[in-house]
């Protein structure tokens, strides 16, 4: 079995291309999600993942430096966009309403998406102002369900379209062991290959 660690944002549209992946290929896929920050850490500490999908370039090229990557590969990107009810807004104003009580975000200490939304709100002058209104979600897609269960008023999410994002998020994958199906699955899944040894 192949072990794909996988950041929570990507998590939902993993687990249907896992299922296309295991029908032409044979090959049976554990998916385990979470934060990239976390993620990192379990890897650090010797979670015996085969491949880990990053939202981020910080910790890739981390575990290049400390020799644990193999390859790694541009998978994809997504993009971070404020949503509030059920529509997206790129003006950030409006998260200054009184109606806006509590804005989810995903934590800026282990979350790619929490520390692109975090800079989009210090771009805007917003940070200091906003933060007694953030409630701190462990990742993106803990944030869109606080938001779709009525938890929060606004939450920073995970999106695909570009039209509405407000920072661009890049998925890079990290060959992690020598297994061969490990390399079929980001050669499968991968755009480019931005590093290899």
């Amino acid at each position: 079995m192949l072990t794909v660690a996988v950041a929570s944002s990507l998590y939902q549209q993993m687990q249907l291309d896992v299922l296309a992946f295991e029908k032409k290929y044979a090959i049976k896929v554990r998916l385990i999600s979470g934060s990239t920050g976390r993620l990192y850490n379990q890897i650090i500490q010797g979670a015996p993942f085969d491949v880990f999908i990053a939202a981020d370039k910080q910790r890739p090229a981390l575990l290049m430096q400390q020799g644990r990557s193999l390859s790694q590969h541009v998978m994809g990107q997504a993009y971070v966009a404020l949503q509030v009810a059920n529509g997206f807004h790129q003006d950030l104003k409006i998260l200054k309403q009184k109606n806006i009580r509590h804005i989810a975000i995903a934590s800026p200490d282990v979350a790619p998406f929490g520390q692109a939304a975090k800079a989009v709100l210090q771009q805007h002058g917003l940070w200091k102002d906003l933060k007694p209104k953030l409630v701190y979600a462990q990742n993106a897609l803990q944030a869109q369900m606080m938001l779709n269960k009525g938890l929060v008023d606004a939450a920073f999410v995970a999106t695909g379209q570009e039209s509405v994002s407000l920072a661009r998020i890049p998925y890079i994958g990290v060959l992690l062991s020598q297994d061969e199906r490990a390399r079929q699955w980001l050669q499968h899944f991968s755009l480019s290959e931005t590093v290899g040894r």
